[in-house]
């Protein structure tokens, strides 16, 4: 049977079409790849993969995201998480107490929860017992 012009068309768009697997792994790679690329200015953060870990991240907490032409935004503290049906956003506040709008869905987000300053001990007291000694006797 041969096939008209328009059906030739329609089977190359799908096999050009990406199945939804396809696309999640796609992405799962770009991920690993921005985070390769920013992974010192991504220390102690984790990713908000998805709706479940959107809802768990918590107010006061520090956001840093990369936007959609993978440019790493600094971010700032999270003042106030948007849940609606149609777009999750959130109001993020920085250093110079600029108020920021970022899209979930149009970002990769980074979350940490805040640091205290016994955080900040513990974690300088751990460095320190990680680190290799030379004892003199």
């Amino acid at each position: 049977m041969i096939k008209s012009v328009r059906e030739k068309k329609l089977d190359n768009f799908l096999d050009n079409y990406k199945t939804q697997k396809d696309w999640n792994i796609e992405k799962d790679d770009h991920i690993q790849n921005m985070i390769f690329k920013y992974k010192e200015y991504l220390e102690d953060y984790t990713i908000v993969k998805d709706k479940k870990d959107y809802n768990n991240i918590k107010v006061g907490g520090y956001v840093r995201f990369i936007d959609c032409n993978n440019n790493m935004k600094w971010g700032g503290i999270l003042l106030k998480k948007i849940i609606n049906n149609d777009i999750d956003y959130m109001i993020i506040a920085n250093t110079e107490n600029k108020k920021l709008q970022v899209s979930f869905y149009r970002n990769t987000i980074f979350y940490k929860k805040h640091t205290t300053a016994s955080d900040k001990t513990r974690k300088l007291f751990i460095s320190y017992l990680d680190a290799p000694h030379t004892y003199e006797s």
